[in-house]
């Protein structure tokens, strides 16, 4: 009855063509999970040293007691810890190149579709962001075990908040909004879609516009907090 009220047949299905529904996994078809979970712990790690070695430069400086000498010398607290900051964004960005290299594509064979130079530059930008807060656990330790314990509790949250552990779509909407202010949920977006999509700066201009706009603000309050307290 239901077929002759749209003006077909018994007959007349057997011509009708059938859809053929075939799901196809543009990126990592094999659904490989040490793809995504390898990315995800190599940015944790850039996570913690972008913290650690800054809070732990200026925690001994401290305790040795060399920073009250740098202070009285021509030089601003901010000439004394850049130049640390940026020594140690070379060392990180090293690591990174060897782990992408060695471990990453050697290991589990992890696919480098998008443009290298680009992941740097991104991870140079990130590295220097977190290095801000790196500088404002200095400014709350007076040794190197408070400086890790504060690393480990803001990490944390970041983690918890970047969608590396848990996907976005399965947060409530409140936790999805609280997102935008980790800046490793902007480094995952751009580490994924450059190294397993491809994508450039046309797709993920708004994940690095993100990015820029809270790591200068994160970067600019631990500075700020450092130039207060030594200053």
């Amino acid at each position: 009855a239901a077929l002759q009220r749209i003006g077909l047949t018994a007959d007349s299905m057997e011509t009708i063509p059938m859809l053929d529904d075939r799901h196809r996994v543009w990126y990592n078809p094999n659904q490989k999970d040490a793809w995504f979970m390898s990315i995800s712990e190599l940015l944790t790690v850039i996570t913690i040293l972008a913290m650690m070695l800054p809070a732990a430069a200026a925690v001994r400086e401290k305790e040795r007691g060399t920073i009250e000498q740098l202070l009285v010398s021509p030089l601003t607290p901010m000439q004394i810890m850049l130049p640390k900051v940026i020594s140690m964004t070379l060392v990180i960005l090293l690591g990174t190149a060897l782990s992408l290299g060695l471990i990453l594509h050697g290991v589990f064979e992890v696919p480098m579709k998008g443009s290298l130079p680009l992941f740097f530059l991104v991870t140079a930008l990130y590295t220097f962001a977190m290095s801000g807060l790196g500088l404002f656990i200095s400014t709350m330790s007076r040794n190197l075990a408070q400086a890790a314990m504060l690393v480990i509790m803001i990490m944390m949250p970041i983690i918890l908040l970047s969608g590396a552990w848990t996907p976005p779509e399965a947060m409530p909407e409140i936790i999805r909004q609280a997102m935008y202010f980790s800046p490793l949920y902007y480094y995952i977006e751009m580490a994924y879609g450059i190294l397993l999509k491809g994508a450039g700066l046309a797709v993920l201009w708004d994940s690095l516009l993100g990015l820029t706009l809270l790591g200068s603000v994160v970067f600019s309050f631990g500075v700020w907090r450092f130039k207060r307290q030594f200053g």
